[in-house]
This record gives C-alpha cells, sequence and structure tokens, in this order.
C-alpha cells in the first residue's frame, strides 16, 4: 500500500495512526515562534560573524505580538480560532526588510482576520470583554527604532469597535429633553412681560383670597398686563 496516497481513515485502521492536536497557547506549539526565529537569528550572525542587538530584539518581539493577538481573540471569541505560528516564520532576518514585511503582514492579513474572526465571535458568544484596540499594543511595543521605514508605525491599521458591530450606545431622548428644557428656560427669561405674569400667577396660586375685590382687582391686573404683552 502506498502511504503517500492512503487516507486519515487507512492509516488509522492499518497504521495505528493518530492524529495530536495541538493548541495554539500550549506547548510545544507556544514555543515554536521562539525557538524558530532564535535559530534564524543565530544562524544569521554566525555568517556575518558578528552580533546583530537590533535584530535580536525584533525576532524577540514578534513572539510577543503573537501571542498579545491570539489573548485577544480568545478574549472576544475563542481558542479555536487563535493565529498559528506559520504566519510569522517567514520574517526577513533584515532590519529594514522586517519592517516592510511587518507592516504588509499587520495591514493586509492580520487585521482583515482579526476583524472577522471578532465579529464572528460577536454574534456566537457575544459581547464577553471590553474593548481595546490591539494595535495600541503593537505602537506601544515598536521595536523598529530609528528612522521609519515603509511608514513606521503610523502606517498601522487601527481596529475600531464599530468595525465588528461594537456600538457605541447614546441617550438621545435625554439629551433631547435637556435642549428643550433649556430653550424653554430661555424664552421665559427673555420676555420681562411673560416673566411678570408667571410671578403673578404664582403669587395668586400661593395667596389666600381676601374678598371679591381683592380678587377682580388682581384678576384686571393681570388682563392689563396680558393685553400689553399681546400689543
Amino acid at each position: 500500500m502506498n502511504q503517500a496516497t492512503c487516507s486519515t481513515t487507512n492509516l488509522q485502521l492499518h497504521h495505528n495512526f493518530r492524529w495530536i492536536l495541538c493548541a495554539n497557547h500550549m506547548e510545544p506549539v507556544k514555543g515554536f515562534l521562539t525557538r524558530y526565529l532564535k535559530r534564524r537569528l543565530l544562524e544569521n550572525e554566525a555568517k556575518a560573524g558578528c552580533r546583530n542587538p537590533e535584530l535580536a530584539r525584533i525576532t524577540d518581539w514578534i513572539p510577543r505580538a503573537w501571542q498579545h493577538l491570539n489573548q485577544f481573540l480568545e478574549a472576544h471569541s475563542s481558542s479555536d480560532v487563535t493565529i498559528g505560528p506559520r504566519l510569522f516564520v517567514s520574517c526577513p532576518m533584515d532590519v529594514d526588510g522586517s519592517q516592510v514585511w511587518f507592516t504588509d503582514l499587520w495591514n493586509y492579513s492580520v487585521v482583515p482576520y482579526l476583524l472577522e474572526a471578532v465579529r464572528e465571535g460577536l454574534q456566537v458568544y457575544g459581547r464577553r470583554a471590553a474593548w481595546e484596540d490591539p494595535t495600541q499594543y503593537i505602537c506601544h511595543t515598536y521595536p523598529w527604532a530609528g528612522e521609519a521605514v515603509h511608514g513606521g508605525p503610523d502606517t498601522l491599521i487601527r481596529l475600531r469597535p464599530e468595525d465588528v458591530g461594537y456600538e457605541v450606545q447614546t441617550n438621545n431622548s435625554t439629551v433631547g429633553s435637556i435642549k428643550s428644557m433649556s430653550s424653554t428656560q430661555s424664552e421665559v427669561e427673555g420676555d420681562p412681560l411673560l416673566n411678570m405674569l408667571m410671578r403673578l400667577q404664582e403669587a395668586a396660586n400661593y395667596t389666600s383670597p381676601h374678598g371679591n375685590d381683592s380678587d377682580s382687582n388682581t384678576n384686571e391686573a393681570l388682563n392689563g398686563l396680558g393685553v400689553q404683552s399681546t400689543l
């Protein structure tokens, strides 16, 4: 039997073959990217005959950035949609080249995948954690120093909460009621005759009547002021 063409079922039945699933957040996958990039760095330094501390800082930062992205995906979706190390193993062993490589990788591969994964996680699991743009961590710990190549961190696409369905809720009704109350109050304060009528009305409501003469005098005064205000 040609093992190259055997299906998984045949391998399991005839060769006692079993798949071993390795999660991205567990060993040996978790530390694979660190070990792989460190080995490539040592090979590059051996060929050059000298150490490259700037490139060493970059190869040390990439696994930490990868783990931060997976933590972001686990917080907003699940561990099933985390990113594997295969996406980052092609990092060039060159300072300028690695910066251009990471910018293109972030804008054209990482960000579209993050948006899609978080959008699906929001539909399946709902809102599980507060929103925090992972680009902030990337820019804060950006390892490429000196003159920016290919735009630097400013060219990295940001992830906005509205892009994945996180709606910013605003209380429009409260704002509208406050505006209407303020406009009504300003109108009353702007008309002195209307303001005087309101005060006389309040005085009439809280003062007990002493007779028909006082009531008639108050009504005549109110009517007179009302006529003047309309004129």
